[in-house]
């Protein structure tokens, strides 16, 4: 059976991302209806900000905040991002996001091979009563080993996207300024390609936020992260209403 060594890589690839210790539950500094007001309030001062600010505005507060100027635009935004304060640490923590997923995806992708190949071997035998129960054993093996392997990554998506969120939580304001603003100048200038970039990577901080209660009903201590994506994606539905009209 080829599949044996499949799930002998993935686990030691599970193994270099999981470690041999359990992560602790990270916990709130705060009160959560406390985080959730200050959180409001922080929205409310962006929101304002950006409403009052003119265009040669939004340029100085770029250029001086970010050390972004409409000639840096032509980089990548990426790179424009990369200036921000906390941004290099998020964007590690990005790819690490994405590479639990991947291999979550890949143990369903295995599981299914293994529920084809045991009906295989079940129906190809036609006294399927008295199946090899050896077989029958070594199956159930492989797939606990794999259930057992996603339970642990989805705690780990879990956990490590909670951790980060918390990270552009605290960092929101800066990020929030940064994109409304780079957004307004894109949309003086015209600049269709870098406006669907910032959508683009704006579905990315999403994708990084959702796995911290996306597997299970939301609990009241989620509504931190949920109003952050909520906020998120009103800016970039902003982009494809002003893309729609261009």
């Amino acid at each position: 059976m080829k599949l044996h060594k499949e799930i002998d890589n993935l686990k030691d690839t599970c193994k270099l991302l999981l470690g041999d210790s359990v992560d602790e539950e990270h916990k709130e500094s705060s009160d959560i209806v406390l985080r959730l007001k200050t959180f409001s309030e922080i929205i409310k001062e962006c929101k304002s900000e950006v409403e009052s600010s003119d265009l040669e505005h939004k340029k100085h507060v770029l250029k001086l905040l970010y050390g972004v100027t409409e000639e840096s635009f032509d980089l990548s935004l990426d790179d424009c991002i990369m200036e921000q304060q906390n941004m290099e640490r998020i964007e590690v923590d990005k790819k690490h996001i994405s590479n639990l997923k991947q291999l979550i995806g890949n143990i369903d992708e295995i599981i299914e091979k293994l529920d084809i190949e045991y009906n295989k071997s079940l129906f190809s035998n036609k006294k399927w009563y008295v199946f090899n129960g050896f077989k029958l054993k070594k199956y159930a093996k492989y797939l606990k080993i794999l259930m057992d392997l996603k339970e642990k990554l989805e705690g780990k998506l879990e956990s490590d996207s909670k951790k980060i969120s918390f990270l552009i939580i605290e960092n929101f304001y800066n990020l929030y300024i940064f994109f409304s603003f780079l957004v307004g100048i894109c949309i003086s200038n015209k600049n269709e390609m870098l406006l669907i970039e910032i959508a683009s990577s704006l579905d990315s901080y999403i994708e990084v936020i959702e796995p911290s209660f996306k597997n299970r009903s939301l609990h009241h201590d989620d509504m931190l992260h949920y109003y952050t994506i909520y906020e998120l994606k009103e800016l970039k539905d902003q982009i494809f209403k002003e893309l729609s009209f261009q």
